[in-house]
């Protein structure tokens, strides 16, 4: 398969590569990855190229095609599944997954607080996660540029208009890192942990933006 024929987003997310390799998950396989927000695959491409098992859950109907049109085209073994769910609703319905490997990457700031929290519990009540697993999550922090652009609805979260990056009208929360390490300590028992702070410029339609994004990765429960 070529780049150029990858439908979406064409690579992973550099830090969930830099996480993928040093901690040694590379020398694994068979592991069940569960990607919550999982695009078009473009992060769980890489470990299903390392013989492992994959389950994707996405709102988008057009990201979650690409991804099984992505992955068919790879040509190994069928060991992947994907969900055009809410992944709220996924994770109050679904159950005993017992996945190796959890993912949260650049989706849960699209979902409130309260919301969030309770996904969290779910992922625990419903063993759709084993003991000691590997984490990977990115999320917004509240000094990146979108937070001062639309409509607030509650502290640190607001319905963008920013007439940039193609949001308007979505939601969006925002977090302080030491309150979502609070967070995920509580709910997911998050230990081992790092936490990298990714500020960036950026280029869109013509304008350019400063992005404040945080990267936790760690074991959990």
């Amino acid at each position: 398969m070529n780049l150029k024929d990858i439908k979406g987003l064409k690579y992973p997310d550099e830090y969930f590569i830099k996480f993928f390799f040093k901690n040694g998950l590379y020398q694994k396989k068979d592991q069940n990855y569960l990607d919550i927000g999982c695009s078009n695959g473009c992060n769980i491409m890489l470990p299903y190229q390392f013989n492992n098992k994959i389950i994707g859950v996405d709102l988008n109907d057009i990201s979650i095609n690409y991804a099984k049109d992505n992955f068919s085209s790879l040509q190994q073994k069928d060991s992947y599944l994907f969900y055009t769910q809410d992944m709220r609703i996924f994770c109050k319905e679904k159950k005993n997954i017992f996945a190796d490997v959890l993912i949260l990457a650049n989706s849960i700031y699209y979902i409130p607080k309260k919301d969030f929290i309770d996904l969290l519990k779910n992922l625990i009540k419903n063993q759709l996660i084993k003991k000691n697993v590997p984490f990977f999550m990115r999320f917004r922090e509240i000094d990146d540029f979108r937070n001062n652009k639309g409509v607030r609805v509650e502290e640190n979260a607001l319905i963008m208009q920013n007439g940039i990056t193609g949001e308007d009208g979505v939601f969006c929360q925002f977090y302080k890192t030491d309150e979502m390490l609070e967070i995920l300590q509580k709910e997911l028992n998050l230990h081992s942990f790092d936490v990298m702070h990714i500020k960036y410029e950026n280029i869109q339609n013509n304008t350019k933006v400063n992005n404040s994004d945080v990267v936790i990765w760690g074991n959990i429960n």
